[in-house]
């Protein structure tokens, strides 16, 4: 979702109606373009996913959640995760790699691939 640029058109005295920079509070007009701003957007989006990716592990590791959602969930964050990347991953070839193992396996790999993510934060 875009929010709304912040800064203020000094000829109208209105707010910017252009889309801010993600992870940031002004457009590239006014602002967003600058390599500092850029830092400090990249930054505020790496602690929203990894607070995100935290959460998501507590939740599905916290014995609420069966075992065959958690796989599911667990393949959509990959698939997420590898689309964001620029990385697109077919979901074909997911199943066909996990079709040797059984749901216990690929839940505890997945547990395993999520918590090491969560825990792999620079400091």
């Amino acid at each position: 979702m875009e929010h709304q640029c912040t800064a203020m058109a000094k000829s109208t005295g209105k707010r910017c109606r252009c889309p801010a920079i993600p992870g940031g509070t002004v457009c590239r007009f006014h602002g967003g373009a600058a390599s500092q701003v850029k830092r400090k957007a990249a930054e505020r989006l790496r602690e929203a996913r990894d607070l995100s990716l935290l959460k998501f592990v507590e939740y599905l590791t916290g014995g609420k959640v069966d075992p065959k959602t958690t796989l599911e969930a667990s393949l959509k964050l990959t698939e997420l995760t590898e689309t964001l990347a620029g990385r697109v991953a077919r979901r074909e070839e997911v199943r066909h790699d996990c079709s040797e193992r059984t749901d216990e396996d690929l839940i505890r790999e997945a547990e395993d691939i999520l918590c090491a993510a969560a825990h792999d934060r620079p400091t």
